[in-house]
């Protein structure tokens, strides 16, 4: 099963111990005008079936975001789960009420229902992961639009259609965390050209399954 969806508050409690305090998570902000801000923090911990307790982002990586964490705004929130099958847990929630003391934190209501995703039977991930790709001398910025164990796909907005072909092997640097970029080689297939650039599946080589997998972990977290 690639994911399994909890609706009960029963079942939602039983799966948040595997959540454990001090984890990081990504919570997503919208803005009255659509714009979302993807932000790092961490898990606190949680009252079963009443509330859930998350750090605020860093002031200044927040931004103008922060005047939209407010009582009765929605956050997503995603994190990595330990000690059991399943890899990543998402639900949506809004916020019950911001505290100051003894540090800044967000007290979300408790959810209805949450997503976990298993990573080993994950077939394919939507996301948008920013990337830099490199094939001898020539480097490129591109977007990553789905992953997998076994690869991905790339779209190149400027450039590459001479020199990215079938059967090419590249390298590709994903800012993953603050602390470390993963770097994975792959194997170029299903070239398609469009107006200015090209975009291309990815076959990922061989020995290089705990980046993969911390690769999918990303784009999880990051999910669309």
């Amino acid at each position: 099963m690639t994911t399994k969806q909890i609706n009960t508050k029963e079942g939602l409690s039983k799966e948040f111990k595997y959540l454990l305090a001090g984890t990081p998570v990504n919570i997503d902000i919208v803005t009255p005008a659509g714009k979302k801000g993807r932000f790092r923090t961490i898990f606190i911990g949680y009252l079963p079936e009443q509330f859930i307790l998350i750090q605020f982002p860093d002031a200044n990586k927040l931004g103008g975001y922060s005047q939209y964490i407010t009582q009765g705004s929605q956050v997503t929130v995603r994190g990595l789960v330990e000690g059991h099958e399943a890899s990543v847990i998402a639900f949506i929630s809004t916020i019950k009420q911001t505290l100051s003391q003894p540090s800044r934190i967000m007290v979300l209501n408790f959810p209805d229902n949450m997503v976990i995703h298993n990573l080993r039977s994950t077939k394919r991930v939507l996301t948008d992961l920013t990337a830099n790709i490199a094939l001898g001398d020539n480097q490129w910025q591109v977007k990553i639009t789905d992953v997998s164990l076994s690869g991905c796909h790339i779209e190149v907005s400027e450039g590459g259609k001479d020199e990215l072909t079938e059967g090419e092997q590249i390298e590709i640097v994903i800012e993953a965390t603050e602390q470390e970029n993963l770097t994975i080689k792959a194997r170029v297939c299903n070239v398609k050209l469009f107006e200015n650039g090209v975009e291309f599946g990815c076959q990922f080589l061989g020995e290089q399954d705990n980046t993969i997998e911390k690769i999918v972990h990303t784009a999880l977290l990051s999910e669309k």
